[in-house]
């Protein structure tokens, strides 16, 4: 988030824009200047490409409002050279919301289209009066409206994890587990992706791009849902760890560092009088030695707000938890007392043993 651009918010959510955004621009400009494209040209094709992704911002959207209906929030919003993401707590479990979740988007796509056609259609707008197509103050609305319908049907392509897969996905999991699904899905979307990547290679470098995006996203979700398959069933306590190390509040990260270098352990748990009452992580230590030095004290750069779950809690909605706040460790507390700690790591290493386990 530290290289994007903060646009501005509705609704609660939040809209960014990344600075691989102004590479897009330069490229259009300096491609089209090579070419011998008037200046005013080019700055019509700008204009063109900002309204263009206002309409992607809109389809987010779409996505956003849609799943608030159902209590999900969304993170944020983020504007990319190939497109946008709407960055949901969660995606809906029931196959009926994701369905209307997923479609939301592209049905926001139709809608411009049907919206800007009435309005050619009143404008009196010809097609076949036209001398040359180029984006300009007549065109602009002609060119905005084809995107858009080439926005609603390409995100309909049924290639996991784009909008078209995960409908793909909500009327398998009808009918077949999430996670049986998910593969299915998963699987259509990477044979996808792979054409995307190879027709590209030898037509538009903006597919291989794409292409790559939907094979990661695609594997990603299909290990994250097989993941949260394998959770459902235990509870926190089954995955407790009762063993891990500390460091007291007061010492400096001299010590933290020590620990660090002569253990695998990442988090550690800060003590106050022998009570836990904060976590510290690699990264925050990095982060202290690299505004101060060695012999800051942990308090500094320590999180005191831990997350705090209970033992008899479902380990896969704890998970959930931990994954929507971004904690890769939580304090695990019995009838208001710390008992131990829940770590990421730790809950993927469960699920591998179980997994080997049940094969």
């Amino acid at each position: 988030m530290k290289l994007s651009l903060y646009l501005g918010s509705y609704k609660n959510v939040k809209v960014f824009i990344h600075w691989t955004f102004s590479l897009l621009l330069l490229w259009i400009i300096i491609s089209n200047w090579r070419q011998g494209v008037p200046g005013e040209d080019i700055v019509w094709t700008i204009f063109f490409v900002l309204l263009l992704f206002g309409c992607v911002v809109l389809h987010e959207f779409g996505h956003a409002l849609a799943a608030q209906r159902y209590g999900i929030q969304t993170k944020d919003i983020i504007l990319y050279p190939i497109g946008g993401v709407a960055r949901l707590e969660k995606i809906p479990e029931d196959p009926k919301q994701e369905l209307w979740v997923a479609i939301a988007g592209p049905l926001v796509n139709v809608f411009i289209f049907i919206a800007l056609s009435v309005v050619l259609t009143f404008t009196g707008f010809n097609l076949e009066n036209l001398e040359e197509l180029k984006i300009n103050p007549s065109t602009i609305l002609l060119y905005l409206a084809s995107a858009n319908l080439i926005l609603a049907v390409f995100n309909l392509i049924p290639a996991f994890p784009m909008d078209g897969g995960r409908i793909l996905r909500a009327f398998l999991a009808i009918r077949l587990p999430r996670a049986k699904a998910t593969q299915i899905a998963g699987g259509i979307g990477q044979f996808l992706a792979i054409f995307f990547i190879f027709f590209g290679l030898f037509n538009n470098p903006i597919l291989v791009l794409i292409g790559v995006f939907i094979f990661l996203g695609a594997s990603a979700e299909v290990s994250h849902t097989r993941q949260e398959s394998f959770l459902k069933g235990y509870k926190v306590k089954d995955a407790i760890m009762m063993r891990f190390p500390i460091l007291a509040f007061d010492a400096p990260l001299s010590k933290a560092v020590e620990k660090l270098l002569n253990s695998q352990a990442t988090h550690f748990v800060i003590v106050n009088d022998d009570v836990a009452v904060g976590t510290l992580s690699r990264n925050q230590i990095i982060q202290g030695l690299k505004e101060s030095n060695e012999q800051l004290p942990v308090e500094k750069v320590a999180d005191f707000s831990p997350l705090k779950i209970e033992t008899e809690q479902d380990l896969d909605e704890a998970w959930k938890v931990m994954m929507t706040q971004n904690k890769k460790v939580a304090f695990v507390i019995e009838n208001g007392h710390f008992l131990g700690i829940l770590d990421q790591e730790n809950i993927s290493e469960f699920v591998m043993v179980k997994s080997a386990l049940n094969k």
